[in-house]
């Protein structure tokens, strides 16, 4: 007996401590229970289950942006929601509607904008003695309203409210409040820091049931829709729309950081994915040395006076030039070399034509006078000058 009370304890330890909040859920952790007595608390005006972010549901749905005696429902360990989102729920509520938030940790934008503030302190689940409890602070409910539960979360409670616009409505077992209401324009926020307590291990212990008709007697009786939601139960929404960017860009600081970083991102793919290399020196020109040899061997050969070697020096000289510039053969220094050579290298044909007979002459010749021997290297070195 002892041990399957044992293995019992130990089930319902796992069970709890994977709280879902769903609404189909019949584990401990749910809230079948809660859900299905909706409709009977509310005179059977059907629930509306939501699975899409509170904007994107809010600016579609004629009844909640246009009507007034709305009342939306939603249970979850913590909301986490954008700014768009709490802009939209304010406004719902202003416009004369209701909204019932039963979470352990609100958001930090919503807290902001009501004017209360939460205990950090962590939470701890176990099957100790403290118990979940509820006590109503209304004399007019009844006499027994204290409503507990052991083995789940106590939940978190109240620090700071604005006491101009807000209502305490409960206490948790140490008589912290966990429970209020917030006027906001025409309508209501209800905020209840015991999720715990619309969960099925909660209300099917004892008269616990009666809790939940508590905690919804301050709604209104015949609200125009009741809404369930089903979305911000999961960290990135059932059907994926809300993600770890949409938590990082609800803040604005984060939010430019994260786009400077985007487009100090981008300019360096720009710059730097272009292949880097050195800078390709300029080539220098080459220089035509050929005026500088000529000199340097005519003065050579000039002061031993041996004119004939000296111009025979220059004839090769030349013939080597003509063959490695225009590419020319000067085996046969003919008339029809003197043309080709006169049209490939732009000079006149007598220019060229006086060369060619000047080396003829230096060939047949036993003795170069210097007269002729000035001429040729005049005209050699003005053929150089004109063909560089």
């Amino acid at each position: 007996m002892i041990a399957g009370n044992q293995s019992r304890n130990a089930d319902a330890r796992q069970d709890l401590s994977k709280q879902s909040f769903s609404h189909k859920d019949k584990l401990p952790g749910g809230c079948y229970v809660a859900y299905n007595c909706l409709q009977h608390l509310f005179n059977g005006e059907a629930v509306k289950v939501v699975t899409k972010p509170f904007t994107r549901t809010y600016r579609k749905n004629v009844y909640l942006n246009r009507g007034e005696g709305s009342l939306y429902i939603l249970v979850a360990d913590k909301l986490y929601a954008s700014q768009k989102d709490i802009d939209d729920m304010l406004r719902f509520v202003r416009t004369g509607n209701q909204l019932f938030l039963a979470v352990n940790r609100p958001d930090s934008i919503l807290k902001v904008r009501l004017g209360v503030a939460v205990n950090d302190e962590r939470m701890l689940f176990s099957l100790a003695s403290t118990p979940s409890a509820e006590h109503y602070v209304n004399p007019y409910i009844g006499a027994d309203t204290v409503f507990s539960r052991k083995g789940i979360y106590e939940g978190r409670y109240f620090t700071a409210m604005d006491t101009s616009n807000t209502t305490i409505l409960a206490t948790n077992h140490h008589q912290r409040p966990n429970f209020i209401r917030v006027s906001y324009g025409k309508g209501d926020i209800f905020v209840l820091l015991n999720p715990s307590s619309f969960t099925n291990y909660f209300l099917m212990h004892g008269n616990n049931i009666v809790s939940l008709e508590h905690q919804l007697a301050y709604t209104y009786d015949r609200p125009s829709g009741v809404y369930w939601d089903e979305y911000y139960k999961y960290l990135n929404g059932p059907q994926g729309d809300f993600s770890e960017w949409q938590v990082l860009m609800r803040y604005p600081a984060m939010r430019w950081a994260l786009w400077l970083f985007v487009a100090l991102l981008l300019v360096y793919v720009i710059f730097e994915s272009k292949r880097r290399q050195r800078i390709i020196p300029d080539k220098p020109v080459l220089a035509n040395n050929s005026l500088e040899f000529v000199e340097t061997l005519g003065q050579l050969y000039y002061q031993q006076g041996n004119n004939r070697n000296l111009a025979q020096k220059m004839t090769l000289h030349w013939t080597e030039y003509v063959r490695t510039r225009f590419y020319l053969s000067t085996q046969h220094l003919n008339a029809a070399f003197i043309d080709t050579l006169a049209r490939k290298s732009g000079q006149p044909y007598a220019v060229v034509r006086e060369i060619v007979e000047s080396i003829h002459h230096i060939q047949l010749s036993d003795q170069v006078s210097d007269a002729d021997l000035q001429q040729f290297y005049r005209n050699i070195h003005q053929f150089y000058l004109n063909t560089k």
